[in-house]
């Protein structure tokens, strides 16, 4: 086990256990993992987190390993890729382009439109991701300097819904859809990330699955690996492909599929790629989507002091509430759609009882948290 630092005391059960500083970034670690190799001849390396993924493609590649490679761990990385992969088979995607000046950018703009989004080509969590409306704001981005490896992709309108699962040996053992309350960029407007699980009987629920079984045939999928995808639906009832990512997607995610499904995606996962026995149900029952429909919250902190964060009344429906952040603890806003302050996993008997009670939930927080600043956060 290589981890960061921060972690090490999560860990147990291993061989070697060694931490590293700057985990992200720290060049280390591979030369580490080289090491060890001489000494263990190990058959697998996993990776579960989406930094990780170039980094166990490469070494995998370079060893002989089984598993993911550097190139499939590329596309699934590199937006731009992604999208050239997608839209030659045929999958519908916005107008994208790399940006390598500001002339780029600008050249975009006058060919399609504002507005636009501009995005790290390999980013995750909505991080350094923002929307620009008009002349003003491209001008105003542009003034604080280009980040390198970004790209700008058109603008597309419509309700986000995420798409999650697993690949067992090449086969599509899980996939099932979910829709977004507000949006992955909510969090740069102090306003609440929801999202609940589609039932059965949405008419939406079979073409999402339908796009993405698609996309995951187009790409060069890891035979085994869990994946967490995004596609907008637009007014006219047409399906545009976000992107897609081989890991297990965030938030509350991992957990509403084991409230719904029975199963922990990670550790079915993992369990596979060590060759150790699992147990998940039958097709049969996946495909009948969930047991009962399950939703999540996420509250994110706004500029100021956190007072109180108080339990939630809602015992018999709200399963789990977990708390991030220490009272007294101070906050300049959230970095990324999943930096929270406390999430809540939801149940329901349908669609429109779990938005019901997402929509309570962000209300109570609201009325209930108690902060110093000057932030009013949005309930909409």
């Amino acid at each position: 086990m290589l981890t960061s630092t921060e972690r090490l005391n999560e860990c147990k059960n291993y061989d070697e256990i060694e931490s590293f500083d700057e985990y992200p970034v720290n060049g280390c670690i591979e030369i580490r993992a080289l090491e060890l190799h001489e000494t263990y001849r190990f058959h697998t390396i996993i990776a579960m987190s989406e930094y990780d993924l170039l980094r166990a493609g490469k070494l995998r590649t370079h060893l002989g390993v089984e598993g993911q490679s550097y190139e499939s761990a590329l596309l699934f990385r590199d937006k731009v890729l992604m999208k050239q992969c997608l839209e030659e088979a045929g999958i519908p995607v916005p107008h994208y382009q790399k940006i390598e000046s500001s002339i780029d950018l600008y050249l975009f703009v006058q060919r399609f439109g504002f507005p636009v989004v501009v995005k790290p080509i390999d980013g995750s969590g909505s991080v350094g991701t923002k929307v620009l409306k008009n002349e003003s704001d491209m001008r105003e981005y542009l003034s604080k300097g280009l980040s390198g490896n970004m790209e700008v992709e058109t603008f597309v309108d419509g309700d986000m819904y995420h798409i999650d699962g697993i690949l067992i040996d090449g086969h599509m053992t899980l996939n099932w859809p979910s829709r977004y309350i507000n949006g992955c960029l909510a969090f740069q407007e102090e306003q609440f990330l929801a999202s609940y699980q589609l039932g059965a009987d949405n008419p939406l629920t079979s073409r999402l699955t339908n796009i993405v079984e698609k996309a995951l045939k187009a790409l060069p999928s890891p035979k085994t690996t869990t994946f967490h995808a995004e596609v907008f639906h637009t007014p006219d009832d047409k399906l545009v492909f976000c992107e897609i990512a081989s890991r297990t997607g965030g938030g509350l995610i991992r957990e509403a599929i084991q409230q719904g499904f029975g199963f922990d995606l990670n550790e079915i996962c993992v369990k596979k790629q060590c060759g150790l026995s699992y147990d998940i149900p039958n097709d049969s029952q996946l495909k009948r989507g969930p047991k009962q429909l399950n939703g999540w919250i996420l509250i994110p902190p706004k500029h100021g002091r956190l007072v109180k964060v108080p339990s939630i009344p809602f015992e018999n429906w709200v399963t789990k509430q977990k708390i991030s952040a220490k009272e007294g603890e101070i906050f300049q806003g959230a970095s990324s759609s999943v930096d929270v302050v406390s999430s809540y996993l939801i149940k329901g008997d349908s669609e429109d009882v779990l938005i019901n009670r997402i929509h309570q939930v962000a209300s109570w927080c609201s009325e209930n948290m108690i902060w110093e600043g000057q932030s009013t956060w949005s309930l909409k």
